[in-house]
């Protein structure tokens, strides 16, 4: 097989923040995942589970999501700030238990602080109020001193926060109000006209960052109707401060009477979660499409300090596989990941990578015990999932421009390609998820090769994963490291079945 790799015409930059990650309570993501309290023997920070702050460190989610999902609409933040917490009962997605509220708004914010992400976090719509959410907005970011600001200072926390990007609803189709696009623009523009500007005088720069909630994508008619609908309604009257749409999508397998399998799968079901992640390319570029088009029916302002809606960036706000036998474990959601989920990550974070012209921002569900996760907990146990490894390798690509792969000949449906360049240094992905085949490829260059690495994550059967009893089982290593190679084209690189490889390209 021949590829071609070539500048792309229209610079493409990748937003870092593609690379986002997501947290909420539900079954053990947070309790357990990461909060298990300072007096834990479970070495921890401020009962923090260490373990899990240094393995995220190392890959920096740039931007990491809480208390969305579903727990969000339930959750108000009060019983979650000072000495006393409030206990209450979480019935989110087969949750069913009690929440301490230990792990509140000043832990989230230090969390994120700690494995160098940027926060985002959802206010509640459903059962809070416009008053609840500018309050919570006031303890976490108000400078001056004020009642707010003082509580938080109690909690030990001087400064301001500056947290930037707020979600304001999540799935508001669904668990977050079964609301009518009309409804949810009507509650979206008292929320986003309530919320503190933090500003000192009417000429200050604004650094907030509000969230919309989009549609459903795993419908494909309520989908392009809500997005539709949602644009038709901002165009009605003055249209509110909105810089991001927030799309939710998942590559669901859930088999007869959700019955499918995470570990325990054949042939079939390998290529059909596979083809099920290519899916997302053609309904990011149709939301895209839908929202470009919404904004051009926006009405032009008529009045010196109207301000026209002219961007609104798309955000896939939650994704990731979701296999059906994920709802009957003790701990919902549970879900261990295999090669195949490896596999999936990849495509998917190379479709956001191609597309980070219309893309902006992502977070993956969820990072620790639950669904495509890159980590696992089972108190003192900890294990990193092949996923976590493909965030890690990927991790190269973040503010690189996007170059054009060009199959030449000898195409197959197996093997996928992405590149990135950085200066003179191209990151070339390959995806081979074959089952036995191993593929040749010649790669022509957009210059001279000095020298180049290959590192690759890699399973000699598709049901391999990483457990607390094998935890390096399924790694990612460098296998093949050349030095002055001095040619435009490499001849023959071997990619094996079932794997992902990064190369690393230095040219002259």
């Amino acid at each position: 097989m021949k590829v071609k790799i070539e500048k792309r015409q229209n610079e493409t930059k990748i937003n870092p923040r593609l690379h986002g990650q997501f947290i909420e309570f539900l079954g053990n993501a947070i309790n357990d995942g990461i909060w298990v309290g300072k007096e834990s023997k479970i070495p921890n920070i401020n009962g923090m589970r260490l373990d899990v702050i240094n393995a995220l460190k190392e890959i920096e989610p740039p931007i990491i999501r809480w208390t969305g999902g579903v727990f969000a609409d339930h959750y108000n933040w009060q019983d979650g700030v000072g000495e006393k917490r409030k206990k209450v009962f979480n019935e989110g997605f087969g949750t069913y238990s009690v929440e301490t509220n230990e792990f509140g708004t000043d832990e989230f914010l230090e969390f994120a602080s700690l494995i160098h992400s940027e926060p985002w976090i959802n206010v509640n719509l459903l059962t809070g109020s416009a008053r609840e959410m500018t309050e919570w907005m006031e303890y976490i970011n108000r400078k001056q001193s004020t009642y707010l600001s003082k509580k938080r200072k109690d909690s030990g926390h001087e400064k301001p926060y500056d947290v930037n990007y707020w979600g304001i609803g999540n799935e508001v189709w669904g668990g977050g109000g079964m609301m009518t696009p009309e409804q949810y623009v009507a509650d979206y523009r008292k929320y986003a006209t309530a919320a503190p500007t933090f500003a000192l005088n009417q000429f200050s720069e604004d650094s907030r960052y509000f969230i919309l909630s989009g549609a459903d994508a795993n419908k494909p008619k309520e989908r392009r109707y809500w997005t539709k609908s949602v644009m038709k309604e901002l165009a009605r009257a003055r249209p509110p401060k909105v810089d991001g749409y927030d799309l939710h999508w998942y590559n669901w397998y859930l088999g007869n009477e959700f019955s499918a399998s995470a570990t325990d799968f054949n042939a079939n079901d390998w290529y059909q979660v596979i083809k099920g992640a290519t899916e997302l390319e053609d309904i990011l570029k149709e939301q895209y499409n839908l929202i470009q088009d919404g904004l051009d029916q926006l009405p032009e302002p008529e009045g010196e300090f109207d301000q026209k809606l002219e961007k609104m960036d798309l955000i896939l706000g939650e994704w990731g596989n979701w296999y059906g036998r994920a709802f009957f474990e003790a701990k919902a959601l549970y879900q261990q990941n295999t090669m195949r989920d490896a596999i999936t990550t990849a495509i998917v974070l190379d479709i956001l990578h191609s597309n980070a012209d219309k893309v902006k921002m992502a977070s993956m569900a969820q990072t620790i015990n639950v669904l495509n996760a890159l980590i696992l907990t089972n108190g003192e146990q900890f294990v990193l999932t092949p996923v976590y490894d493909i965030f890690k390798m990927y991790k190269v690509h973040r503010n690189n421009d996007v170059l054009d792969v060009t199959i030449t000949d000898e195409n197959s449906d197996h093997v996928k390609f992405f590149a990135s360049i950085n200066d003179k240094i191209i990151y070339l992905n390959v995806i081979n998820f074959d089952l036995t085949e191993t593929i040749s490829v010649d790669i022509d260059l957009p210059g001279l090769v000095l020298q180049y690495q290959k590192e690759e994550l890699a399973a000699n059967d598709m049901h391999e994963t990483n457990t607390f009893e094998d935890p390096n089982h399924l790694r990612a290593v460098i296998v093949e490291q050349r030095n002055n190679v001095s040619a435009n084209e490499l001849f023959d690189i071997s990619i094996k079945p079932m794997s992902v490889s990064v190369f690393k390209i230095v040219l002259g």
